[in-house]
């Protein structure tokens, strides 16, 4: 995946990269040959996911004052980010910058998910981590990428959203307001930012089979058994058809979709 403006691998940040789908969208990327800056509020899960790509042994209680936790491999850097925080937001993207010199992709990936409970008895605490993380968190990210996209002449900006952007489900409001709003926000980044080069884009996985899936339904048979009926593909999705996915829009190929969500649900949605 080589940037359409430049001969060298694209440079890809990837927030929530300690998760099951950042970690598959992260080494999806690697594969293809693009640098990517793993970012993730846990460093200890984050150095761990990532051991394997790592040229070096890492302590991963170890924070330095960069917050670079290690280089990883010469395609490979993991920071330490809360994207809750704009501070720790513009440290991770200058830290990339200063490495790479550039930004052309960002996945905003990185998701807070609530008790599920009716809307109305979470408490504000709760309603305001959905919003700040899964949608405010993304606009920061966007908002300290999108300079250095449009200096080297263009970028993508890819927004995590979820079929619960589309409908609901009982106890899961916050959650599916966020991921609403953050498709409106694709939008709008998409208009603002589209003589600069810029595309933005959402993807909307349905239900995956991830570690918390499995954890919720008390392991993999169960979680499938309950959910795959209520798909007419009778399976859930995996991490790798996310990642597929979000490798063809951020890519050339997809070089004149912008504005718009891609629902990859498994036809969840469309009955």
């Amino acid at each position: 995946m080589v940037n359409a403006f430049s001969p060298a691998p694209r440079v890809c940040v990837i927030t929530g990269a300690a998760g099951d789908i950042g970690s598959a969208i992260t080494e999806r990327f690697l594969a293809q040959g693009c640098r990517v800056a793993a970012l993730d509020l846990n460093a200890t899960v984050l150095a761990e996911r990532y051991k394997a790509w790592s040229d070096v042994e890492t302590d991963a209680q170890r924070a330095p004052d960069d917050g670079i936790l290690h280089d990883g491999s010469a395609d490979l850097m993991m920071l330490a980010c809360n994207v809750a925080d704009t501070a720790s937001v513009v440290s991770a993207i200058d830290a990339v910058a200063a490495r790479w010199g550039r930004v052309d992709v960002l996945v905003n990936n990185a998701a807070a998910v609530t008790s599920s409970q009716p809307v109305c008895d979470l408490d504000e605490a709760a309603w305001q981590v959905a919003l700040d993380v899964n949608l405010t968190g993304a606009w920061r990210m966007s908002r300290a990428c999108v300079p250095h996209m449009a200096a080297s002449g263009g970028g993508v900006i890819l927004n995590m959203s979820s079929q619960l952007g589309h409908v609901t489900a009982a106890g899961r409001g916050a959650y599916g307001v966020s991921k609403a709003a953050l498709m409106a926000l694709t939008r709008s980044l998409a208009v603002d930012y589209a003589d600069q080069g810029i595309r933005a884009v959402s993807l909307s996985p349905g239900a995956v089979l991830t570690s918390r899936v499995v954890k919720r339904y008390g392991g993999a048979d169960a979680a499938t058994r309950t959910l795959a009926p209520r798909y007419p593909m009778q399976r859930l999705g995996t991490v790798e058809d996310v990642a597929e996915a979000a490798l063809f829009l951020t890519g050339d190929g997809a070089g004149f979709i912008t504005g718009t969500d891609l629902l990859v649900d498994g036809g969840y949605t469309a009955v």
